[in-house]
């Protein structure tokens, strides 16, 4: 027996999650795809108190980036750039730290869900929990979505967010050189794509209709992605990397183990044109990976993505960057939202806590 083989965790999971659902996830629209991606309470554990939680926003080269900063105390100088308001504070507005306050390290969240549907409240358990267990400011990005807003505007969001707390790190009380870059699924593509992005100072050209107003219609915008520092590590938890959709887990795990092969290419549709759709920037794995900060890579064994994220760690390691490939192998696509039901998520939140404090501290120490 392959040891890819769904444990009765994973089974009940998929069971409970097609009974809550029972319209298949091409049916929906747009807007019932998002409504259900929110719907996580069921599989979630409890959302565990932070010092602080404010919203906010970035200001990209295609607009507003709206940002949840999740503070896990103690609290930092609050100084008032970019405050738009607070929202789901767990205590009141953080007074100023005192001068002799340790910094923290800051990690940068982007959520999942096919570039579609990610949104700060679906990681909003995780970004609480890390928060806390890392002593890490946790940072979530809501980037415009496709396929209103295809590639590249998520990452030009994304980058524009991560070049956000660099610039403010010190009324973060953060260390602008230990800001680390965690996504899942859509979200791990974007986080490599940022940190590459990021290292080339890559051009990229802005589409017309998200231009600044008064933009020149006959010279297409280009935003160049650059900050005074770079991601300090990277965590991909079973990332998109490529979207030929033609690896072995994919022929695998095509139906019947959550995310379905159709669905994703669905996704890939929605994010890319035939165009852009092998851009090294787009399908990262397609990338050259070298000068990339310490990365750590998991997979979920049943998943069409698994082949892809194997594939993308053993390049890491081959152009010479440190990597780690985390393998959960009785489990599906999605999991790490789903501590409250699955072992795999919750072992895997518990195992991010500790490692991350060492590895956003030393990026020689993978």
């Amino acid at each position: 027996m392959s040891r890819f083989t769904l444990s009765d965790e994973a089974r009940a999971y998929l069971a409970e999650n097609a009974r809550r659902n029972p319209v298949p996830a091409p049916q929906l629209t747009l807007a019932e795809a998002r409504a259900a991606a929110v719907d996580l309470a069921w599989r979630q554990s409890a959302p565990v108190p932070v010092a602080a939680v404010r919203d906010t926003f970035a200001v990209g080269p295609a607009g507003y980036v709206p940002l949840r900063i999740h503070d896990p105390g103690p609290a930092p100088a609050a100084g008032p750039q970019g405050a738009a308001g607070t929202s789901g504070t767990d205590a009141a507005d953080p007074a100023p730290a005192p001068a002799e306050s340790p910094l923290r390290p800051a990690l940068l969240m982007l959520p999942g869900g096919g570039w579609v549907t990610g949104t700060a409240e679906i990681a909003d358990v995780a970004a609480r929990r890390l928060a806390v267990d890392a002593g890490a400011v946790v940072v979530t990005v809501t980037y415009a979505k496709a396929p209103e807003h295809p590639f590249p505007l998520p990452l030009l969001d994304c980058v524009a967010a991560f070049a956000w707390v660099v610039a403010h790190a010190a009324e973060l009380g953060v260390d602008p050189a230990r800001i680390g870059i965690i996504g899942d699924s859509a979200g791990g593509n974007l986080a490599a794509a940022t940190a590459l992005a990021l290292r080339d100072a890559a051009e990229i050209p802005v589409p017309q209709h998200r231009a600044a107003a008064g933009a020149d219609p006959a010279v297409p915008p280009v935003h160049r992605c650059t900050s005074t520092h770079r991601p300090a590590a990277l965590v991909l938890l079973y990332p998109a990397t490529d979207a030929a959709c033609d690896t072995a887990s994919y022929r695998d795990f095509a139906t019947d183990h959550g995310l379905t092969a159709d669905r994703m290419a669905y996704y890939w549709d929605c994010y890319t044109d035939a165009g852009s759709r092998f851009h090294p920037l787009a399908s990262v794995g397609r990338a050259e990976l070298h000068g990339l900060p310490p990365t750590i890579v998991v997979t979920a064994g049943c998943d069409v993505l698994r082949s892809e994220g194997e594939a993308f760690a053993a390049g890491l390691a081959a152009s010479g960057t440190s990597c780690e490939l985390w393998e959960y192998p009785r489990t599906v696509h999605g999991f790490f939202h789903s501590d409250g039901v699955l072992h795999d998520a919750a072992e895997l939140l518990d195992r991010l806590g500790r490692r991350l404090p060492a590895l956003l501290d030393d990026r020689a120490s993978l």
